[in-house]
Parts: structure tokens; sequence; C-alpha cells
């Protein structure tokens, strides 16, 4: 049965009761159709996940958990040019658990305007859909920082062995690929496909192949 997940970032362990109001209220009565005394859970986005019961507007807590996390991966992916490609990539990442995700431009990425609190709705729409526990820390820099993102995904790379190694950190290249100024500033390029992936496909892949 699906217990819907709502995402409410300040809430405190010993809490035993949570007013819903605004947005999140009328989502949980108009469009899921939520009644009195149906579960529903909240996630802080931070590991911890409450378990409760809706009633006359609030959450009563019966119990809570705290997740641990899995992995600390941390990807950069450039800005897509379609809006809806680049929505499904964020909320893929969101719901593959990725701990953070940098956002920014490559020298062929394609200049783009995107709201980043509407990003933010994103990942958030995506914790409440999936009911994680966790929400990706988003990072907007102007540039690529090659001295925190050393290894990019790239056909040229060598075969990742996904038996003996993980991937914790790594860049995700624009549609229209790294420059060859680009590719020599990474300290290790990987190659997990045989074929030229999206990079939705790519960063989707390749987070998988980690987990």
């Amino acid at each position: 049965m699906f217990i819907p997940t709502i995402y409410i970032e300040n809430i405190k362990s010993e809490n035993k009761s949570i007013e819903i109001s605004g947005n999140k209220l009328h989502h949980l009565k108009n469009v899921l159709r939520i009644r009195d005394e149906d579960k529903i859970n909240i996630s802080n986005g931070k590991g911890l996940v409450f378990y409760g019961k809706f009633a006359n507007n609030f959450v009563k807590i019966n119990n809570s958990r705290i997740y641990e996390r899995q992995n600390s991966l941390k990807i950069f992916v450039p800005y897509l040019r379609e809006r809806n490609r680049f929505r499904f990539l964020i909320e893929k990442l969101t719901e593959l658990n990725v701990n953070e995700i940098h956002i920014g431009m490559t020298e062929n990425a394609q200049n783009t305007n995107y709201n980043k609190s509407k990003i933010s709705d994103w990942a958030i729409s995506a914790l409440e859909q999936s009911g994680s526990a966790y929400l990706p820390s988003l990072f907007f820099p102007d540039n690529l920082n090659f001295s925190i993102f050393r290894t990019c995904l790239d056909i040229s790379g060598e075969k990742l062995n996904k038996n003996r190694e993980k991937l914790n950190n790594f860049a995700i290249g624009p549609e229209g690929g790294w420059t060859n100024d680009e590719l020599s500033k990474f300290q290790r390029k990987i190659n997990i496909s045989e074929f030229s992936l999206r990079s939705e496909t790519a960063a989707i892949t390749a987070v998988s192949l980690t987990m």
C-alpha cells in the first residue's frame, strides 16, 4: 500500500505532532485524497523519517527511524537544454540517494536559465515520491572544479571494473561532450559503455553501478 511522504526539514526527534499547512496540506487533501487516520510519513531529508497518522491537519507521530546513508556519492552534472530531461536527471539522482549534486556549466554545455529554487523543488518532489530519508545537497558552482572532480566519464576512458572498485566522486559531460582541454585536466577517465550515452543516462548508469 502506498503511504505518502512529505518533506519537512526542521523537525525535532522528540516531536509528537506536526501541523501540515499550505501547499503540502492542499496536496495531501486535494491531490492525494488523504483523510483522517490515513498513514503519513515525514522525512527531514537528513536521514530521519517519522511515521504517523493524519488527523485534523496534523500528523500524529507514532514512531521514527534514523537511516544510515549507504554511500557518499558526489557528482557533477551539466545543465541540459531540454527541461524535462534535466528534471528527470535531478529526480533520479535524488531517488538513488546521491549525497551531493553539483550543477554547472562546461565548455560545451548549452546556455540555460534554470531557477535554482525550482531545481530544489524537483529534488523535494522526488524525495516525497520515493519516500527517501535523504535529500541531496545541491551546489551551483560557476565552473567545474577539477580539484574536487578529478574523474570524469568519457568513452575514451578505461573500462570500469564494477566488481573491483566503486566510483564515489565523478563528473558527467555535457550533451556536446568534453573538450580536449577539459579532458586533459582530469586525472582519470572512465568508460562505462562502448556507446555514447546521453548525459542523464550516463549519470544514472554510473550511480547505479556504485550501489
